[in-house]
């Protein structure tokens, strides 16, 4: 009798797994059963994914002005000055220019680098050249400092610390 029950049992219980092919014992009821697809239940239906799918998506566009650094020297006296977080390259060079010059006593200044949306450094050869590292925030130094390094430089120094011209949202 016993052998009997257990026989059946096993077939009922066979029968319930072959009625519903899709049910995944490790999944659970709710992820397997195809009628809920509709409340989104069932992350297995291929109806609720393509319905998200074929929705249109709205890209906006958003208009962040860019912004301008410029360092200038007189080669000369190796005075240098510099411009940051200006609206323009024209006004980033004017300004630099202005404050290397320092109201007239150091003319002539030559912008040396410009930069937009980024970063500017300025390292130095024991020689006086000047190389520039313009990168993104965190590498200007390190690009200067590669520059010098690669023109045969010995003590390089970082002169001027990275300032940097980034957009604000």
């Amino acid at each position: 009798m016993k052998k009997l029950f257990f026989v059946l049992l096993g077939l009922a219980s066979l029968n319930v797994c072959v009625a519903n092919p899709t049910y995944d014992a490790t999944r659970g009821a709710l992820q397997n059963d195809p009628g809920l697809c509709q409340y989104g239940y069932n992350p297995n239906c291929g109806s609720s994914r393509q319905n998200q799918r074929n929705q249109p998506t709205e890209i906006i566009h958003i208009k962040v002005p860019s912004k301008y650094g410029a360092w200038a020297i007189n080669s000369k006296t190796g005075i240098s000055g510099g411009a940051l977080e200006m609206d323009s390259l024209e006004e980033a060079k004017k300004q630099a220019i202005k404050t290397c010059e320092q109201g007239g006593k150091n003319k002539p200044c030559k912008i040396g680098a410009w930069v937009r949306n980024g970063c500017i450094a300025a390292a130095q050869r024991k020689d006086g050249r000047l190389f520039f590292g313009i990168n993104d925030p965190g590498l200007a130094e390190v690009e200067a400092l590669r520059k010098c390094q690669a023109s045969g430089g010995i003590q390089c120094k970082i002169t001027t610390p990275e300032g940097c011209s980034m957009p604000r949202f």
